[in-house]
């Protein structure tokens, strides 16, 4: 080891407690970085793979010649393709009435595009018509599994049909019904899986889906063909919403990999920069002595430099180390939560790299300043260590007239900027402290304030039923007299694709009448009424299709009918992107509009009793399918305790990251007030009001920094939310005073309990020979 290696770590030694605090800063930064980043990878590797398997489809064609499509699409240069029925029909599962996914495919062998995987059971079969496969979402939530059987509604009546085999599909890895109902009722939704000619004949209705996959083709090549041969949508892999979903949640994972790792190796940086800016004021006279002896500027910059370079490498090796298994832990228990197929667990030293690169430049950034400082030191000057001290300014001047306030008191609050270098590092602790508290918190009430709007003014309703046709106004009389029911409303609901300049979006129109008392329609100027002429949106159409409030779209129903519409206002909703229309608007926009009774209970209903009036609805004979729009809040609420320990790790993070820097800065400001704190001893001073003049300097610089931290805070939760912003959710920042007040003061406490070494340190201090060496 060379005598500059050996003085370093001799130096370092000397610290322990404020290098310890760097290195942690840096470890938690590496640690963040390559656990997130390692897996974002292997997550976006795990979807891919389990894609690329069963042959997800990269187009979804919608159109009355399925054949015709697949033919256009094999012209353009697509690698396969098949042709499938695809309708949502009523069905029974374990006696309950719902609205769900009937798919045809190939029964003979695994299907080349769309395949599935089976879990549980066996593949389809010729010889066994009735036979079907069950996606396993639906299989948890009901408890079935192969040889149960479910009932699904065909235009001859009732269908028992029995589960083959449970199965996982790549089109519903999270199981969204649509992209206006990414979040739903486990209860109201199913995916069935069955040959093709049996759903033809269950349904009536003929292959009305091509799936592509394009095999090295251009997509824009086949996105063309498939629309000149009379496609009504085509729909990417990106439009899917169960892929949509989990993009979203994956490309916000990986925005909030880089920033907040950032955050704590930006406070390592400056807390290095303190450290050894201390070093270089406390090492002035052997600093200039060496200048003195001949010693060249390059060895002393080198010498603080390679401190610094010590400190960051010592935190980013143990951050790399701690994150490799991490990435594993997240990685696993992501992919079992949401129950992905294929987990893909792969090492990737380029992270460990520049992990271990990252701590070591941040180490070096740090101790830059203070090492160039050390090199134009004159040895006359640093061999005398008298520093020149400040003139006092206007601040100092005011201070000193306080004469009610006690004189330690006064001059802890005239060191608040005396020192705009340690001042500025310990409000850097408390701004990037609230930062990370508030972009995580901000998240979790927003989330919150979305949903009690979308279940409190948008979708007033506490259930929905589908009837049979022509049996709307008899079962609504049947559901108004049972009790504990409030209201009941007759709406139409049709599936539709809208169209504006070449580009389609598929999602749902909704009939209300204008005096409706079971949704709301806010726009971002207030409550708006229903309009007779035309359709209201949600504001995520502007985004999808480049509308404005007035242009006119093309309405596409399930059977091929076009209509013109106008675009009467676009709506503030927080779920969804839908289309909302008056009845008479509805039908001449949509041949196929059902009609769905709208329920709203009493207040006060408890879980058993929703549960009661579930079983009672869904056995009327005329009842298709039953959807409690409140068990959305339920269903949320039970993911609600694994982001609140989220956000508790990032709570505990960021006061970690508060009160290492302010741990630092404490600690070197005791040791450049070592004379002054010595001498108000000497002078009897006692050790609680010595201490009291640290701490009040470091809680005043602290809360100085809370305005601005609060602001950042906010503006990075607004960031943070912005990350999630699409047609299917629209939410809007709502963060109460009550969580800036508490996030200020979780970081005011996060201070104080860095000054509780400063009384000892200051019991410690050998008054003596610091006055001796000061008299010298």
């Amino acid at each position: 080891m060379s005598a500059s290696l050996r003085k370093a770590v001799r130096d370092l030694r000397r610290q322990r407690t404020q290098v310890s605090a760097v290195a942690l800063t840096v470890l938690l930064g590496v640690m963040m970085f390559v656990a997130t980043g390692g897996a974002y990878r292997n997550l976006s590797t795990s979807y891919q793979g389990t894609y690329h398997r069963l042959g997800f489809a990269d187009l979804v064609a919608t159109g009355a010649d399925a054949q015709g499509l697949a033919s256009a699409a094999r012209a353009a240069g697509a690698g396969a393709t098949r042709v499938r029925t695809a309708v949502d029909v009523p069905m029974t599962l374990d006696g309950t009435r719902l609205s769900g996914r009937l798919l045809g495919t190939t029964a003979d062998a695994h299907a080349a595009v769309d395949d599935v995987q089976v879990v549980d059971g066996q593949y389809l079969s010729p010889g066994d018509p009735t036979g079907v496969l069950l996606e396993k979402h639906a299989a948890a939530t009901f408890g079935l599994g192969p040889g149960d059987t479910l009932t699904i509604a065909t235009p001859s009546g009732w269908q028992a049909v029995t589960v083959r085999g449970v199965v996982v599909s790549p089109e519903f890895l999270w199981p969204a019904r649509s992209r206006q109902q990414v979040l739903g009722d486990p209860h109201s939704f199913a995916v069935v899986v069955a040959a093709q000619a049996q759903v033809a004949a269950w349904s009536g209705q003929q292959a009305n889906e091509a799936l592509v996959l394009l095999g090295g083709a251009s997509q824009d090549a086949v996105s063309a063909a498939l629309r000149s041969a009379g496609a009504s949508d085509v729909r990417t892999q990106a439009d899917n919403p169960s892929d949509a979903a989990l993009t979203l949640d994956l490309d916000g994972f990986n925005a909030m990999s880089k920033a907040f790792p950032l955050m704590f190796l930006l406070a390592a940086g400056v807390a290095a920069y303190v450290l050894l800016a201390r070093r270089v004021l406390s090492e002035r006279p052997v600093i200039g002595a060496l200048m003195a002896a001949g010693a060249r500027r390059g060895r002393v910059v080198g010498h603080f430099v390679l401190q610094g370079l010590l400190v960051g490498l010592v935190g980013s090796v143990l951050g790399t180390a701690l994150g490799a298994p991490l990435t594993v832990l997240i990685s696993r228990a992501y992919t079992t939560e949401l129950g992905i197929p294929d987990t893909v667990v792969t090492g990737h030293p380029d992270l460990a790299v520049i992990g271990v690169a990252l701590g070591a430049v941040v180490g070096v950034l740090g101790a830059a300043v203070p090492a160039f400082v050390a090199a134009r030191t004159v040895p006359a000057e640093a061999m005398r260590n008298q520093a020149a001290l400040p003139r006092p300014g206007r601040w100092s001047r005011l201070v000193a007239r306080w004469r009610r306030l006690p004189a330690t008191t006064r001059m802890a609050l005239r060191d608040v900027v005396r020192n705009p270098r340690r001042t500025f590092a310990t409000m850097l602790g408390s701004v990037l402290g609230l930062v990370l508290v508030l972009a995580a918190v901000g998240m979790m009430t927003s989330m919150v304030a979305a949903l009690d709007e979308q279940y409190g003014t948008v979708q007033r309703e506490d259930a929905s039923i589908v009837v049979a046709p022509g049996t709307a106004s008899r079962v609504g009389a049947q559901v108004s007299a049972l009790p504990d029911v409030a209201a009941v409303e007759q709406v139409l609901a049709a599936r539709v694709t809208v169209a504006y300049q070449g580009s389609g979006y598929a999602t749902d129109l909704q009939g209300f009448d204008p005096g409706t008392t079971m949704h709301g329609f806010v726009t971002a100027a207030g409550p708006v009424a229903l309009p007779g002429d035309g359709v209201l949106a949600g504001a995520g159409l502007a985004d999808r299709l480049g509308v404005r409030v007035g242009d006119t779209l093309t309405v596409h129903d399930s059977a091929g009918q076009a209509t013109s519409v106008r675009l009467a206002g676009l709506l503030d909703e927080p779920l969804g992107t839908m289309l909302y229309g008056t009845p008479a608007t509805v039908r001449s926009l949509a041949s196929d509009a059902s009609p769905v009774l709208l329920v709203r209970f009493d207040g006060g209903l408890g879980t058993a009793a929703r549960d009661q009036l579930r079983s009672t609805i869904t056995a009327m004979p005329d009842v298709l399918a039953y959807t409690d729009t409140r068990a959305l809040l339920t269903m949320v609420q039970s993911f609600l305790g694994l982001f609140w320990a989220f956000v508790g790790v990032i709570v505990v993070l960021g006061g970690v990251l508060a009160l290492a820097v302010i741990q630092v800065t404490m600690s070197v400001n005791l040791v450049e007030r070592t004379t002054e704190l010595a001498t108000l001893r000497a002078a009897g001073v006692s050790v609680r009001r010595a201490a009291g003049v640290v701490a009040t300097e470091n809680m005043v610089a602290t809360a100085l920094g809370l305005p601005i931290g609060l602001v950042a805070g906010v503006l990075a939760a607004r960031w943070t939310l912005g990350l999630f912003g699409t047609d299917m959710f629209h939410l809007s920042l709502s963060i109460g005073w009550w969580v800036l007040a508490l996030a200020g003061l979780g970081v005011l406490a996060a201070a104080g309990a860095s000054q509780l070494p400063a009384a000892r340190s200051i019991r410690r201090l050998d008054v003596a020979r610091v006055v001796r060496e000061r008299a010298a």
